[in-house]
């Protein structure tokens, strides 16, 4: 009888151990591929930067310009560029067949865990909607849209500029909201009679945790940008209008 319990047991610290095997094989596997991104990732940004983008300097920022032509080359799916002031947010803007090809994707299409920059596969692709919404993972590393972090948590001050580039033309949104909401709840909307846009907006204003330094006009399009919380359980969204 306790020749049995004794191979029960056994089997049992057997499995135990397995499982515990499985686990940091598992978790090994995740941070190796994490630090091959970040490393592939940061080789991709230094290269592209220096062919495609030019920063000038005035007075009071700097100012890019951005060759869309090479950029073409690279992908097809660049649609535009997106750049935060004082943030590593400085990145192309993506537009996929599918609402989550570049999840996991870098801009030449490989799998990347930091995924890339997009917006939906079925919007405009020149920013014409009511409300585009823009999507970028939050990495540990602070790259894609971990920055919007120092949005929400106003460490940006209340007066936040954002710039969208596109081969159409060149687009500067002022932020009028920015807070943190569960994911389970309605967040997007990009179409709107005159009345829905105005109360919609007016809602958000209402939920930012931040008193943005707004001059709002109604009628003017507008982008909301949308990560996911340092702990993954909430979305941070950040909201701004046309200029």
């Amino acid at each position: 009888m306790l020749k049995k319990k004794r191979k029960v047991k056994i089997k049992l610290i057997d499995i135990i151990l397995l499982m515990l095997i499985v686990i940091f094989i598992y978790s090994s596997y995740n941070v190796f591929m994490w630090i091959k991104s970040d490393f592939k990732l940061k080789n991709l940004e230094k290269g592209l930067y220096k062919d495609v983008v030019t920063i000038t300097n005035n007075e009071k920022k700097a100012n890019i310009s951005v060759d869309f032509e090479k950029l073409k080359e690279i992908n097809p799916d660049i649609i535009g560029w997106i750049k935060i002031d004082d943030t590593n947010i400085n990145y192309p803007i993506l537009q996929g067949k599918t609402d989550e090809y570049y999840l996991k994707r870098d801009i030449y299409g490989s799998y990347n865990l930091s995924g890339s920059i997009f917006v939906y596969s079925n919007v405009d692709k020149y920013f014409n909607e009511e409300n585009t919404v823009i999507y970028g993972h939050n990495m540990k590393n602070q790259r894609m849209f971990a920055h919007l972090e120092k949005v929400y948590n106003g460490d940006l001050g209340n007066d936040i500029d954002i710039e969208i580039y596109t081969e159409n033309g060149n687009h500067l949104y002022k932020v009028f909201s920015s807070y943190i909401q569960s994911p389970n709840v309605e967040i997007i909307q990009n179409q709107f009679s005159e009345f829905e846009k105005k109360n919609y907006i007016d809602k958000t204003i209402k939920k930012s945790k931040i008193n943005f330094n707004k001059n709002i006009d109604y009628s003017k399009k507008m982008i909301t940008l949308i990560t996911c919380t340092s702990n993954s359980k909430n979305r941070i969204i950040v909201h701004a209008i046309e200029e």
